[in-house]
């Protein structure tokens, strides 16, 4: 009896053993987890915040942009512009490569009557000036002149990391590092499955762009889904419009390793592809001087 006794107790101790370090498996694992996704999402906040600190201490910038952009027919209209752009009080002199090229555009905020001046280098042959927001300025394209540069993308990054906390990073994909153009890039895919089309009362004193800048939002998807509108036309007060609940269903992102700026980036919508914009050329460090703003520059023909 004895013996049965010591055998089962044994028998109880080893299975004791067994659920003990099956147990402290379970939790090592568990532990090894929770450490490898805290990593993770360090590694990809890290990026993000080297990303917006690199666009937000670069006041000037010097640019060439290529732009693909799908258009209500959904065909893309493409472009290509060489530009100088200040961030803070806003300024940029852009010279057009695509569709019309030798076109110059000059604008400077609150000067002019706010309206930029125009060069269209064709009939009739004299420089204009234009309402910023006006579809003559935007050759098809989804974004006005005073949209460009990486300002824009920086608040709307901005209001994702202040809209969502820390669960913005469980949305970002990272995919490692790629080369593009010659250069190393951290690639990153972000996906917000809370996109969607909503209904949207006005205050009655905003126009669309008023609206995509409050909400953060693409504002040629705005004329897309609201196509009675004309897009810089103040709206009625309790005026019901259709927008987007964020700028993107899916974005892709290629950040220079060396400067962590987004030089090449895929926006998409419900449907797929929406915009393509790719940064061949990128100049940070080249103080832009007060008369390359000016009309009258030597290099200019307005």
């Amino acid at each position: 009896m004895g013996f049965m006794e010591n055998k089962s107790d044994l028998i109880i101790n080893i299975s004791f053993m067994n659920y003990r370090f099956i147990f402290c498996f379970l939790i090592t694992v568990n532990l090894s987890v929770i450490n490898s996704y805290s990593q993770e999402n360090s590694f990809k906040k890290n990026l993000i915040s080297n990303m917006l600190n690199a666009i937000d201490s670069h006041n000037q910038i010097a640019i060439e942009m290529f732009r693909s952009e799908r258009n209500k027919n959904g065909e893309f209209i493409e472009g290509k512009f060489f530009a100088k752009l200040q961030s803070n009080p806003y300024k940029i002199y852009a010279k057009m490569e695509a569709p019309r090229e030798g076109a110059e555009i000059l604008y400077k905020n609150g000067e002019n009557d706010d309206k930029a001046l125009v060069n269209p280098n064709s009939f009739p042959y004299f420089s204009l000036s234009f309402d910023p927001n006006g579809s003559l300025l935007k050759s098809d394209g989804h974004h006005n002149i005073k949209e460009a540069g990486f300002t824009l993308f920086s608040k709307m990054f901005k209001t994702h990391i202040r809209n969502y906390g820390e669960a913005f990073y469980d949305l970002i994909s990272y995919e490692g590092i790629f080369n593009w153009n010659g250069k190393k890039c951290h690639k990153i895919e972000i996906e917000y499955s809370d996109y969607k089309e909503i209904k949207y009362s006005s205050n009655g004193n905003e126009n669309l762009y008023d609206i995509a800048d409050k909400k953060m939002i693409n504002v040629a998807k705005l004329r897309f889904l609201n196509p009675h509108i004309i897009d810089n036309k103040k709206l009625d007060k309790g005026q019901m419009i259709s927008i987007t609940s964020l700028y993107s269903k899916k974005s892709v992102l290629y950040l220079d390793k060396e400067n962590f700026f987004p030089i090449y980036q895929l926006i998409y919508d419900e449907i797929g592809l929406f915009e393509k914009y790719i940064y061949t050329k990128l100049i940070l460090d080249k103080e832009i001087q007060p008369e390359e703003f000016n009309r009258d520059y030597k290099d200019y023909n307005f």
